[in-house]
Parts: structure tokens; C-alpha cells; sequence
């Protein structure tokens, strides 16, 4: 009975399933939302005169490729750094999974990610993890599959749809912080991490990723494949990625950008100000690098130069 209502199914379908669960559900037409502010601005009033709220959804992947879904209310702050050492990740943080899961498991277009996407076949081994604070909303918005549409649905109903399609999900108080694991603190949500069962991407995502640094921190240590190794310690990044890699910076920040705008509420102006100085921190060691290797360079031309 758990998967009774799993399949690939459409957005008027599965419209149709969740009236059978609540009939009260409302369902709305706007322009196409790819982004949450586009999407407040699109149902603010409907927003407005339903009591509903609107949830964000972020999809996630650890460093062995499993997959975590988050929904969280758009003013709650998902702090990856401690979702991550939550689940057991260690320094080894959580970063947004590449675009090619949208289409791959979940089958939504980039803009749909909504937990009715749990449905599908290839999605079972994703992790769900729920707001604890959508449990006090009277209703929430999401998106039935496209992103031109939204219906409002109780908390309670949404539980049971996800219930009804074999994946209830967990629900997690995210707004703790300062969190410290250790052998008498074991981290409370590991056996989600630990039961999950990782996917395989495409060469080109993992390569992607790769170069990517954790959203939020996170520094490896490693050493570069051939030239001199001794004068590349020390200049490599999360990721692996070289101190005076241009186009591996800009993906780099890129990627952080994206991250801590999805993660945060929209109107936290501190953000702006983190990323900024995030940004000028960067950019300041590409630059000590750069010089660095530009003095190197220079003193063996000149010791070059003398001997000859």
C-alpha cells in the first residue's frame, strides 16, 4: 500500500490524487517561477488569502553521491555546514546536486523541484528531510510538477501523499546551531546518511562538482598531478582546484553564490554582506597566490640568467 500512488504521473494527475486526500486543495496558475522570490511575487496575494506559506526545496548531495532532499519554509536559514556535520559528514559538506538529478531521477525541468517529484521510480533512495516549523503552518505552497502552477496543501495532507507514496520523510529542527560531535555526541542524524544508497552521475557533473568547493567552508589538503610540487604546496583549495585557477575560482564562486541563496530567506541582508567579504577573502589569497607564483618565476629566470 506504501507505493500504491508511486509512478510518473502529471501535474493534473497528481492534482487530481491530492484532492482525494484533501479536498479543500486549491490550485493556482502564474508565470513561470524559477526562483523563489519570482514565485513569492507570483502568489503573494493567493499567499496572502489562503494563510498558506511558501516552501523552498533544495536538493543536495553528499561526497559519495547520495542524494537529500530538503523542504524547508522560506524564512527558515538551512545552515549546510551543520546539516552536514549532523549527518555524519564531517568536514566533508553538503553542495547542491547537479542539474542532471532534476532530470534524471526526480524528472522535473530545472524551477519544479517539489517533494510530489518523490514519486518517481528513480527517486526511492533519495533522503527527505522536513522543516520541523511546516508542521505549525495552517497550509504551504508548492509546485505540482511545473513551475507555472502551485496548489496549497495542509501539512497533514502533504504527509499523508508522501506516506501514501512510500516516502514520509524526516522531520528536523534546522535551526540549531553551534553543533559539537564527538564520541559522547554522536551525530543525531547519521542513520539517514548511513542508510542511504548513493546514484552515479555523468563524468562531466562529477567533474563539475568537483571543483566546486562546500557551500560553506571546508578546506582538503592535497597535492597537484606533475610540475613542481613543492612550489604548488599549499596553493590548492577545496576541491582540489589550484590557487591561480581562473576558471575554477569563478565556478567556485559561483557555485557558494547559488548555494547560500537558496539555503538563506530571501530578505537576510547579512547574506549579501557574507558574501561579500567571502568574495574579497577569495580573491585577496588568488592574488598572494598570483604573486607568489609570479616571484617564483621571476627569481628562477634571474638565478637562470646569473649562472649562465
Amino acid at each position: 500500500a506504501g507505493a500504491a500512488m508511486a509512478g510518473v504521473i502529471g501535474s493534473e494527475e497528481l492534482v487530481s490524487q491530492l484532492k482525494a486526500i484533501e479536498g479543500d486543495v486549491a490550485v493556482f496558475s502564474h508565470a513561470h517561477a524559477l526562483t523563489v522570490d519570482a514565485w513569492k511575487a507570483a502568489v503573494g496575494g493567493e499567499a496572502a488569502a489562503e494563510g498558506a506559506s511558501i516552501a523552498k526545496n533544495l536538493l543536495l548531495r553528499d561526497k559519495n553521491n547520495k542524494l537529500y532532499h530538503v523542504v524547508a519554509l522560506e524564512s527558515t536559514e538551512v545552515d549546510l555546514k551543520t546539516l552536514s556535520l549532523r549527518l555524519g559528514l564531517g568536514k566533508k559538506l553538503l553542495r547542491m546536486a547537479p542539474a542532471e538529478a532534476l532530470g534524471t531521477v526526480l524528472q522535473v525541468p530545472e524551477g519544479c523541484l517539489t517533494p510530489f517529484a518523490l514519486s518517481r521510480p528513480d527517486a526511492k533512495d533519495i533522503v527527505l528531510i522536513l522543516d520541523d516549523k511546516l508542521k505549525g503552518e495552517k497550509k504551504v505552497f508548492f509546485h505540482p510538477l511545473r513551475n507555472d502552477q502551485s496548489v496549497s496543501i495542509s501539512p497533514q495532507g502533504l504527509q499523508t501523499y508522501l506516506s501514501s507514496i512510500g516516502h514520509a520523510g524526516h522531520f528536523v529542527d534546522l535551526s540549531i546551531r553551534d553543533v559539537k560531535v564527538g564520541k559522547d555526541n554522536p551525530p543525531d542524524l547519521k542513520a539517514l546518511a548511513d542508510g542511504a544508497k548513493a546514484y552515479t552521475f555523468s563524468e562531466a557533473a562529477d567533474k563539475a562538482a568537483d571543483k566546486a568547493a562546500p557551500p560553506k567552508g571546508g578546506k582538503s589538503k592535497g597535492k597537484g598531478k606533475g610540475g613542481d610540487k613543492k612550489g604548488q604546496k599549499g596553493s590548492k583549495k577545496a576541491g582540489g582546484m589550484a590557487g591561480d585557477d581562473v576558471h575554477g575560482l569563478i565556478k567556485e564562486i559561483q557555485e557558494d553564490f547559488f548555494a547560500v541563496l537558496a539555503a538563506t530567506p530571501t530578505d537576510d541582508k547579512s547574506k549579501r554582506e557574507r558574501i561579500l567579504k567571502d568574495l574579497e577573502m577569495r580573491l585577496n589569497a588568488f592574488k598572494n597566490v598570483a604573486y607568489t607564483r609570479g616571484y617564483k618565476a621571476a627569481k628562477t629566470e634571474i638565478i637562470s640568467m646569473i649562472k649562465a
